[in-house]
């Protein structure tokens, strides 16, 4: 059996293309020829419907066979029939040597067990005859370069062909991305809807081995093969090629509608942002921010900023606070303007103008003499990309189109003679007039729409080339894993304090000197050998919140002190549980000096698998939600930006003049629990290390109390670090 990706060029490039319920009356089996003569489809058109002998012109067969039998070589097969149809004609596909289909009808596994019990004798009969598939329940894809098309609504005449590509699982958004008329020039536009055989990273990956596509999208509700998608990002990165990526379910209403809707339980949000962060991988928040994103890099090409100086030029000092306002926190800054950037400037400025970055421009209201000038010496200066804010919406006067054409006409022949990239930003989003467009883009300068769409799309140009610039993240091929061996006497579910820190020690994390005691007496014993002050804690299944039950006691300064609490907290733990259940007392010297409470766990995402979670620790975890999230394998530097990301970083950097932290240490233990998830993900759900109390620079960190919860069933979570199971 061959792989359904080989014929991936036979679906979306194809050479003739069969419609299988090809009809002469309004329809999708309409829609589709009438689509494929609008975008001139060069090559043959084979209708296929047994009521007719001829449609538009062109010979209609009875059936696929039949076609092929007459001596023609079928691409690939559009399918417009009912649910009950889908499976018969592409066992006949297979057949006839037809390698790609793509089937308009809904019904399958977005409709029930019924259909997704249908969607898997689909996915088994097209794995069987070699068929590439797109859908079912989609609208297609069209490809208006080649004039191809397997979709059944109507496609829009402003869609023009270009060097971006798209693949949304969502049938609506494909419509609306071809229905966008943004100018932005598409090569390829694919709606994947159930993706029973294909998926949106088998398009992704074909996209950026294609050669006329510079710039990739992708409207995402789940990605069903972590490992591959996380391989394409890789690639993308390593060609240079923006993957931008709109992923849906943020929200729990969010959630619980993608989960509706693919019929796949979708992975937390925040999991995903670590994922995109690591890789590459762009993350825009609606399809405005997304299409602005995309005409930024698919105008600009290969050029990225070489750094995060920008330097902004206005006709207007509240579209300076305007614009100031919104790129607050986006990762760039407005350095001031060089000395010799400023002279230029005042020499066509008023006297009494402000030469700051942001500039107002408008001098004396000539702006087609003052700004011009003004952008001729901002690309000259010191910054690593210039902003034309410039407002070009339609329905503009004639006067004013040839007054901001001559600042369209500066910005462009600057953009021809510079290696500094050059964005415009209209700030509404209704449209902008095409003479400017056109002026704009005969420099390669991106005409944005929208103030915050258009700052975003500069601050993913500018990350961007930090991306390209900086580390490759490290390879599930070449991770290190931990050393240590599992422990057979490690029983499944829950491990309470005492045996999760016996397995911590184990996996290398330093852990406070303690002793379990049975008795009064040998507690006392056991803090004489620990040495004062102690901690008291009282140990049982049933005392997962041990502070809020009373079952522990602190800095007991000597003997007398911990007879006293030992006898109070056994009187306070048989008021909540039965005393026949208490493990014992644990005897914990108690640490004074530390620096900061932190937590570090490990995770198993539902998609992704094992994950890394860091944050402000101790008893306010809950209550001020300060995490960052990694994903394993974690190097050092991804530790440390983890850390840098909280709250606790300030903590730890010796906050109001107290001491630092020991963040090599904490970096150690957070890679370390890195390791531990690659290596015993299918034996771990859950690791919690809170506090881990950080000590002054030099002294390490120490685990003071933590949980394990190890899996009941072994079964191991497909995570970003496995194989492929379909490859």
């Amino acid at each position: 059996m061959a792989d359904p990706r080989a014929y991936l060029k036979n679906l979306l490039e194809p050479a003739t293309i069969a419609v299988i319920g090809a009809s002469d009356r309004p329809g999708p089996g309409r829609q589709a020829i009438e689509n494929l003569e609008q975008l001139g489809f060069p090559g043959t058109i084979v209708p296929i419907n047994p009521k007719y002998e001829r449609i538009r012109g062109m010979r209609c067969y009875p059936s696929i066979s039949e076609a092929c039998n007459d001596g023609h070589t079928v691409d690939v097969a559009a399918i417009l029939l009912g649910r009950d149809r889908i499976i018969p004609v592409v066992e006949e596909l297979g057949s006839a040597g037809v390698h790609a289909a793509w089937a308009f009808a809904s019904g399958f596994s977005e409709s029930g067990p019924e259909g997704a019990t249908l969607q898997r004798t689909l996915q088994e009969v097209c794995e069987r005859q070699d068929v590439a598939f797109c859908g079912p329940n989609c609208v297609g894809y069209v490809e208006p370069a080649g004039g191809a098309a397997a979709f059944s609504a109507p496609v829009s005449p402003s869609l023009r062909a270009g060097n971006v590509s798209v693949v949304a699982q969502s049938g609506s958004i494909a419509l609306a991305l071809v229905n966008s008329a943004r100018g932005i020039g598409f090569r390829f536009l694919v709606s994947s809807g159930n993706e029973a055989v294909l998926d949106s990273t088998d398009y992704i990956d074909y996209f950026l081995d294609d050669e006329r596509t510079d710039v990739v999208l992708a409207f995402i509700e789940q990605i069903r093969r972590p490992q591959r998608f996380i391989d394409a990002a890789r690639k993308a990165r390593a060609l240079g090629k923006p993957l931008i990526v709109l992923k849906v379910g943020r929200s729990e209403l969010g959630q619980r509608a993608t989960v509706a809707h693919t019929g796949a339980l979708a992975g937390s949000d925040a999991v995903y942002d670590a994922v995109f962060r690591k890789y590459g991988v762009i993350r825009v928040d609606d399809l405005d921010e997304m299409l602005e994103t995309a005409e930024a890099f698919s105008r600009i090409g290969r050029t990225r900023p070489a750094g995060a100086r920008v330097g902004m030029l206005t006709v207007s000092g509240g579209e300076i606070s305007l614009c100031a306002d919104l790129a607050d926190g986006l990762g760039f800054t407005f350095p001031e303007w060089s000395d010799r950037t400023k002279a230029a400037f005042a020499e066509v400025l008023p006297p009494y103008a402000d030469l700051a970055n942001p500039l107002d421009a408008w001098g004396s209201g000539r702006v087609e003499e003052t700004y011009v000038r003004c952008v001729e010496a901002a690309v000259d200066d010191d910054v690593d990309l210039v902003v034309i804010s410039q407002d070009a919406p339609r329905g503009l006067a004639p006067n004013q189109i040839e007054q901001y054409r001559a600042i369209a006409d500066a910005a462009a022949a600057a953009s021809r003679r510079s290696a500094v990239p050059i964005v415009a930003i209209s700030h509404l989003s209704g449209g902008v007039d095409e003479t400017l467009r056109a002026a704009f883009a005969a420099g390669n300068v991106p005409l944005l729409q929208g103030t915050r769409e258009g700052l975003h799309a500069v601050h993913h140009l500018i990350d961007h080339g930090r991306l390209l610039r900086g580390p490759e993240a490290p390879s599930h091929e070449t991770r290190e894993r931990c050393t240590t061996t599992w422990p057979d006497s490690v029983e499944d579910g829950v491990l309470d304090e005492v045996r999760s820190k016996q397995l911590f020690r184990s996996f290398g994390i330093p852990c406070v000197e303690e002793e379990l005691c049975t008795s009064e007496d040998a507690a006392a014993d056991a803090a004489s050998r620990i040495g004062y002050p102690v901690v008291l804690k009282a140990i049982a299944s049933d005392l997962a919140h041990k502070t809020e039950a009373g079952a522990v006691a602190l800095n007991l300064a000597d003997e007398a002190a911990l007879r006293d609490a030992y006898r109070g907290l056994l009187a306070r733990v048989a008021e909540r549980i039965d005393p026949g259940t208490l493990d014992g007392i644990l005897v914990q010297r108690m640490v004074r000096d530390a620096v900061a409470e932190v937590v570090v766990g490990l995770m198993r995402d539902a998609t992704f698998g094992p994950v890394v979670v860091f944050g402000l620790g101790g008893t306010v975890v809950e209550l001020f939600e300060d995490s960052s999230i990694g994903v394993p394998p974690l190097s050092s530097r991804a530790a440390r930006q983890m850390i840098a990301s909280t709250k606790s970083a300030r903590l730890l950097d010796g906050f109001r003049g107290g001491d630092a932290g020991d963040v090599d240490a904490l970096t150690e233990v957070i890679v370390q629990i890195g390791r531990i998830g690659l290596q015993w993900g299918d034996r771990i759900r859950a690791i919690d290390i809170n506090p881990l109390l950080v000590l002054p620079k030099g002294a390490g960190v120490v685990a003071v109390d933590g949980l394990i919860d190890v899996s009941r069933d072994g079964t191991r979570t497909e995570g970003a670090c496995d194989e492929d199971p379909r490859d």
